[in-house]
């Protein structure tokens, strides 16, 4: 019976969504943090804690942004545990971070 669900699932041409993580890493702090997920209100969050990760699953664009960087930080796009963007920011730097998926 599983394996005739799963070929159903195959054949029917049904795509699983994408596994979608954003993050921030490294030694450094921010004022504000704003991201980005398809279909949902952007948010933005004042002095997060770093590191700070969120994910996702829906096809189209993605984005985070950090403004009033203080140290260094790495901002990190990753689709199915493939990394497609990485941006790393010096102190006082803007950091913004996009990706694009077809649906």
């Amino acid at each position: 019976m599983r394996m005739v669900l799963v070929l159903a699932i195959l054949v029917s041409g049904c795509a699983v969504p994408p596994d979608i993580r954003l993050r921030v890493e490294g030694s450094g702090t921010t004022d504000r943090l704003t991201y980005l997920f398809p279909g949902q209100d952007e948010k933005t969050l004042r002095n997060p804690d770093v590191p700070w990760e969120r994910s996702g699953a829906r096809h189209g664009r993605v984005s985070l942004r950090l403004e009033g960087v203080h140290g260094t930080l790495t901002c990190k796009i990753i689709i199915n545990g493939r990394q497609v963007r990485s941006v790393t920011s010096e102190s006082g730097e803007a950091l913004n971070c996009t990706h694009a998926m077809a649906d």
